[in-house]
This record gives structure tokens, sequence and C-alpha cells, in this order.
């Protein structure tokens, strides 16, 4: 008898591999992108929390050199350029400094809002990046 050496494998070895990879794939896809978007929106969470910090910072330093700062709302809006607030250009340019975090939300390339209001001499902030929204 002839002894053959086959050194490779068969086409049905192929297949039977390729469908259980698909199985695999088909199973763990649906909780892969779940945990992603999960990850995108506890990002945006903590960076509208950490841009309201930031902003309790500017408001400090916009406090100790010029004064009062507002005695009711301010919004802010931040776009690629960085943050648009035209009412008080010493404001913005501190605010520019101190926002070093990311303003565009993870999950739907929005940019961030903030309003702060200031009412019986306490400030208010409220910063929305994307779906997600912080007080302080």
């Amino acid at each position: 008898m002839k002894k053959m050496n086959n050194k490779g494998f068969s086409l049905i070895e192929l297949i039977i591999v390729i469908a259980i990879m698909a199985i695999l794939v088909a199973i763990i896809a649906p909780n892969l992108t779940k945990y992603l978007g999960k990850s995108k929106s506890k990002t945006d969470a903590k960076n509208a929390d950490e841009i309201a910090q930031q902003i309790q910072t500017a408001i400090t330093d916009y406090e100790t050199d010029n004064g009062e700062l507002t005695t009711g709302t301010i919004t802010v809006t931040w776009n690629s350029s960085g943050a648009v607030y035209a009412a008080n250009t010493a404001f913005q340019d501190i605010l520019n400094e101190n926002i070093t975090n990311s303003t565009q939300s993870k999950e739907d390339s929005s940019y961030a809002t903030a309003t702060i209001a200031k009412s019986g001499g306490k400030y208010t902030i409220t910063v929305t990046v994307g779906k997600q929204s912080t007080k302080r």
C-alpha cells in the first residue's frame, strides 16, 4: 500500500471552522456593541462632570481678577474651534485656557453646552455632553 502524506486541511474541515467562527461572532457581536455604547455614554458623563469642575475654576479665576461674572444666566457652547461665548471675551479666554478635556460627545459627535446661572450668590452650572448632563 502506498502511504499518503497529506499536509493540509480538507475543504470540509475549513468550512466547519468558518461556520463555528461565524456562530461565535453572531453571539458576541450584540454584547460588544452594547458595551461600546455604555462606554461612550460613561465617557460623555465623565467629560460633562469635568467640564463643570473646570467652569467652576474659570469662574473663580475670572472673579478673582474682574469681580462678579454675572447676576443672571450665561450659556456657553463649544464647537470645533473652541468656546462660543461672545458677551464677555475675558471669561471666554479663561474658559478656553481651563477646559482641557474633549467637549465633543463620543455618542453623537455634538459639542458640549453649559448654562451658568447665579441666584442668591450661588452659581449653578449645568453641562450637557451628548445625551449626558451634570449639574453642580
